[in-house]
């Protein structure tokens, strides 16, 4: 899908409205004939705890309605679903999360039952589909500590196997319908003594060699495509240990 990077003050003002709705449209004229588009995203992780952006995502969705009225409309959300006013405009919820490394840094345990219940909630709340627009950890390359310790490929391949986890017991929901890791590769950011080089949640490095995760996300995506399509396992998923039958 295609995305509209917008970070919204609590100050939805007419002239932000209509930059905002000028944008979307100038990006649906050039991208609405792309096959590979399926839903068009309206803004990520913009302020919609505040009562003003009611009206605001009301018009949004709308005027997007008007430029395509067959593929569905989402954005990635951030704000608890309880105290949010945007969601009730999308045909289809996302929302971002960073359980275990922005909030609760290092707990992998939370992240079950923290996901399980923001997924919940979305749907119960608007009895839409929903998708998990992001998730992730920063992670050096070449950091190795065990027991696995934050910015370690340990931990990032442990904080994709409990998202995995609650993913496949989601969709046995029905209404969870699909996971966006953030990010394919780490990419450069503005000076910050919060990032190291830069943002480092790639699964691969700027230079796009891989990190060990990205062989997790690689068997985990097959298995996916061969458990709901049939798609064939290829033979090299899995380096050879030992015989199947004796792992």
């Amino acid at each position: 899908y295609l995305q509209l990077y917008t970070f919204i003050s609590s100050i939805f003002s007419d002239a932000l409205l209509e930059k905002h709705k000028s944008s979307l449209t100038q990006l649906i004229q050039r991208d609405k004939n792309r096959p590979s588009v399926i839903l068009w995203s309206i803004a990520n992780e913009p302020g919609t705890q505040y009562p003003k952006s009611e009206d605001y995502f009301r018009s949004i969705a709308a005027h997007v309605k008007t430029l395509d009225s067959k593929r569905p409309i989402t954005a990635a959300l951030c704000e608890p679903c309880e105290t949010e006013y945007g969601g009730q405009f999308l045909d289809i919820i996302g929302f971002n999360s960073y359980n275990a490394w922005y909030t609760d840094p290092g707990k992998l345990e939370v992240i079950q039952p923290k996901l399980e219940a923001m997924a919940e909630c979305w749907h119960k709340k608007h009895n839409k589909p929903v998708i998990m627009t992001e998730y992730g950890a920063d992670t050096m390359p070449g950091l190795h500590l065990e027991p696995s310790y934050i910015w370690s490929e340990e931990f990032q391949a442990d904080l994709f196997a409990e998202h995995f986890k609650t993913f496949d017991k989601l969709r046995k929901k029905n209404f969870f319908i699909g996971e966006l890791i953030w990010n394919f590769a780490d990419f450069k950011t503005d000076q910050s003594v919060t990032r190291v080089g830069g943002n480092l949640k790639g699964i691969f490095t700027r230079q796009r060699q891989p990190k060990s995760p990205a062989f997790q996300v690689r068997r985990r995506y097959f298995h996916l495509a061969h458990e709901i399509d049939g798609y064939p396992l290829p033979s090299n998923l899995e380096r050879y240990a030992a015989p199947k039958d004796e792992l």
